[in-house]
């Protein structure tokens, strides 16, 4: 079928036949809007785990912590290491592989079907505003980038008729499951796409690269194997997916077990009184991105019809993972893998409806800009609307801190903030939760060295519970943190009051001076621990007798030279996976270039 002549008009005016400065352009717009939306939205209660643990991981050693993504790990501490730790750092590489993505799925869509469809499924991609809203401290956003990048390689293999690219393909997809576990669920998707098109095609299928998918994936998970492999020899200690499937270690992980339920039909179909994982999976998109979804599915149908190439391929991509995630972890931003593929079935209806509008010549010359200007204006304002361009109190909180309180102070924080927040907001701080402050007080004479008179600061929690959203259910609690607030609030100087975006107030700071033992700080220091691991993996001993903190608990030691050599190699492995992710960034350069020389 001959494209639509008016269409091509449009995007070679639109782009001047030079496709690069305009993706260039469609980039930078990604990566502003997502950069803005990560140094404002306020965090989850995920993001207050992975962001802190994320700190030191590349100094600690480790192979991978005990919720494994150790590629996510190790790059987040780079980009601290890099940015200094803020909510910015933490969520770069959802805001960086993020805009990437957008260069990407405009090389594969171009690659299978033509530049229109390929330039608007950018564009879509670019502002949709559930990818933009996920630019979070979660490994999705990357992990979707090189489950893309992946599939690159292995349609040009399809469409080639060449297993050259092939390795490449296993090899990303290798590192999007070390970014994250849930990228296992496009294995069969790929397998099940190479035998089909294969057998489609008559073509032999090369049994060959069975076993070089085998060996490829076991090289790349090769650290995660090794760390639980010397972990369980040392101390018969497993990480928390191993223990989740295997039942080894379970006590280890029991207080969290409600949250890493296994796979259930009952909730994915809503048997009982839970409601549809499915129903519930679909709504995040339509909630988020109403106008992309709708379209998307008017464009699989006529994806259907036209007998799209590769459609099976797209249609396993979201299948597959969509039905695992609806029956086991019902999170918004796990089901951001399917914006990528939503937006090429959206990109299908515009540019199809254009061609039809052209055939009863009608004057459509604008219809693609103007179907894309309603996307973009109705999704900018749907993320104005969540009030994500204005900063939100824990960032605020984070640069009162980094200004205004000195290094060599105590800060003392209202434990009826989320821990997860106070470790994450004052991780740079001499820290206390106010919980032990009184303990602190009365181990002064414990404690070696001379008296000082020690600047300290005092945050408040004004709403009476910042994050726990159980404080109303222990009023003893409650009161006595009251006693607290009122001691700081009668012997302190109110210096600030940190509010939401909505203005409404959150903290209030206060400034004092205590005399206590100059030992005092690195006493605060070792109560610095948060969800099974110390802050900055720093071992620590019994301090507190209501607080024991014990040293890193999946740490192992190598009993012989066997063993040792293991751990090398592993830790080897994980370094060369982190640079190959990081190379990849020059590969979708490459690849843009040389589609911009062809052109």
């Amino acid at each position: 079928m001959e494209e639509n002549k008016t269409t091509d008009k449009i995007v070679d005016f639109l782009f001047e036949k030079n496709n690069l400065k305009y993706l260039i352009l469609l980039f930078i717009i990604g990566f502003v809007l997502r950069g803005v939306i990560a140094n404002n939205i306020s965090p989850n209660a995920d993001e207050m785990l992975h962001a802190p643990h994320a700190i030191n991981f590349i100094n600690s050693g480790k192979l991978q912590i005990m919720d494994q993504d150790p590629i996510w790990f190790f790059l987040t501490d780079l980009s601290y290491k890099i940015f200094g730790v803020s909510l910015f750092a933490a969520r770069f590489l959802a805001v960086f592989f993020g805009a990437l993505s957008i260069i990407i799925l405009y090389l594969i869509i171009k690659l299978m079907y033509n530049k229109n469809i390929a330039l608007i499924s950018s564009v879509l991609l670019t502002f949709s505003s559930f990818h933009i809203l996920m630019s979070l401290a979660e490994m999705d956003v990357a992990m979707m980038f090189f489950v893309l990048l992946s599939s690159y390689f292995f349609i040009k293999t399809l469409k080639e008729n060449n297993d050259r690219y092939l390795p490449f393909s296993y090899v990303f997809l290798g590192i999007a499951i070390l970014v994250k576990q849930i990228a296992i669920t496009f294995i069969p998707v790929f397998i099940i796409s190479y035998v089909y098109y294969k057998i489609k095609e008559k073509s032999k299928i090369n049994y060959k690269q069975i076993l070089i998918f085998i060996l490829i994936m076991f090289i790349m998970s090769f650290p995660v194997l090794t760390f639980n492999y010397l972990l369980h020899k040392d101390k018969g200690l497993v990480d928390l997916q191993f223990s989740r499937f295997l039942g080894v270690a379970k006590d280890t992980y029991k207080p969290i077990e409600a949250t890493i339920q296994p796979f259930s039909l009952n909730k994915l179909f809503g048997v009982g009184e839970q409601s549809s994982g499915i129903i519930d999976g679909l709504s995040f998109f339509l909630s988020f991105d109403k106008l992309i979804f709708i379209l998307s599915i008017l464009g699989l149908i006529i994806a259907f019809l036209i007998k799209k190439k590769f459609l099976l391929f797209w249609i396993l991509s979201f299948i597959i993972p969509f039905i695992f995630l609806s029956g086991t972890s019902l999170l918004e931003y796990h089901f951001i893998f399917g914006m990528p593929i939503l937006a090429l079935f959206c990109a299908t209806f515009i540019d199809f409806l254009s061609n039809k509008l052209e055939k009863i010549k009608l004057k459509k010359s604008i219809l693609i800009p103007i179907f894309l200007l309603i996307i973009i204006i109705f999704n900018v304002s749907f993320v104005y609307s969540r009030g994500a361009f204005s900063k939100g109190e824990i960032s605020k909180m984070m640069s009162y801190s980094r200004e205004n309180i000195e290094d060599d102070s105590l800060v003392i924080v209202d434990s009826r903030v989320y821990r997860g927040r106070i470790v994450w907001t004052f991780n740079n701080k001499h820290y206390l939760e106010s919980s032990y402050l009184n303990e602190l007080l009365n181990t002064q004479d414990q404690i070696p060295g001379g008296v000082s008179s020690i600047k300290t600061y005092f945050i408040e929690c004004v709403t009476d519970d910042c994050g726990w959203g159980t404080i109303s259910n222990q009023q003893d609690f409650n009161q006595s943190t009251e006693e607290i607030v009122s001691f700081f609030k009668n012997n302190s100087e109110f210096l600030k009051t940190i509010t939401t975006r909505d203005n409404e107030k959150y903290f209030n700071v206060y400034k004092t001076q205590l005399v206590l033992k100059e030992n005092s700080l690195s006493l605060a220091d070792s109560t610095h621990d948060w969800f099974y691991y110390p802050l900055r993996y720093t071992n620590k001993e019994k301090i507190f007798d209501s607080y024991e903190t014990e040293k890193i608990f999946d740490s192992y030691e190598t009993k012989n030279i066997f063993d040792k050599f293991l751990d090398w190699i592993a830790h080897l492995i994980l370094y060369l996976e982190v640079l190959i992710s990081l190379i990849s960034i020059v590969i979708v350069s490459y690849l843009i270039l040389m589609e911009d020389r062809k052109e």
